[in-house]
């Protein structure tokens, strides 16, 4: 089957199909001699999986997490729940914000202060409004430390910003200062007849593949 015919039968774009094979999620085999990718029914029903994901709002790591058996539907199901549920409190606080200052017929210059202990007495009663996270909380967000986690254990931890700070700071320490630090060390260590340029180099490599990794999660954390 063309890839033509594929999106025909899924409703897709063919950017879309070809960017979900760049993810892994579906890896259709070419053809002999040919430039061209032959799909198999199973590609398709992989496809039809993840559209069904995708309505469900399934983020692209949490759909290859489930394809790839690393974790099962139910867990991810009610991982979604928690993380559904959360997004729509927030954004009924949000909508509860937007509708006061309608009823306000609130004009420039806006009453900040008023507005702001308005929001600060709603959050007193339970009311959620959407959090402004910073880029030490996003780096939690968009770590590796939550394929070490049962999803449901990590969307329940990932709800209090103590806990993202925590790991943002961790996360932070691991991928920037320790090997600034071992590196430092390395090059006094060489440079007083300790040890060889061969650690020097090995932890100034690591250095670099950490930074791309940092750099990485800072740029994921900012196009959010």
């Amino acid at each position: 089957m063309k890839i033509s015919e594929v999106a025909e039968v899924t409703g897709l774009d063919i950017s879309t199909i070809r960017f979900y094979e760049r993810k892994g999620l579906i890896s259709p085999a070419r053809v002999k001699e040919s430039t061209y990718r032959a799909y198999t029914e199973e590609d398709v029903k992989c496809l039809k999986t993840i559209i069904l994901y995708r309505k469900m709002n399934f983020s692209i790591e949490l759909i290859s997490r489930i394809m790839k058996s690393e974790t099962d539907i139910l867990s991810a199901l009610q991982f979604q729940e928690e993380r559904l549920k959360d997004e729509k409190a927030h954004l009924e606080g949000a909508l509860d914000l937007v509708q006061k200052l309608i009823s306000d017929q609130a004009t420039e210059p806006l009453d900040l202060d008023y507005y702001l202990n308005y929001t600060k007495e709603e959050e007193k009663q339970g009311r959620k409004y959407p959090e402004i996270m910073e880029t030490l909380e996003g780096l939690a967000e968009h770590s590796v430390i939550k394929s070490y986690l049962p999803l449901p254990l990590w969307g329940y931890l990932m709800r209090y910003k103590w806990v993202r700070c925590l790991a943002g700071t961790v996360l932070t320490l691991i991928l920037v200062l320790f090997p600034i630090i071992m590196v430092i060390t390395k090059t006094i260590e060489w440079n007083n007849g300790q040890g060889g340029p061969q650690a020097f180099v090995a932890w100034l490599f690591i250095l670099v593949i950490f930074w791309g990794g940092f750099v990485n999660i800072i740029k994921k954390v900012r196009d959010r």
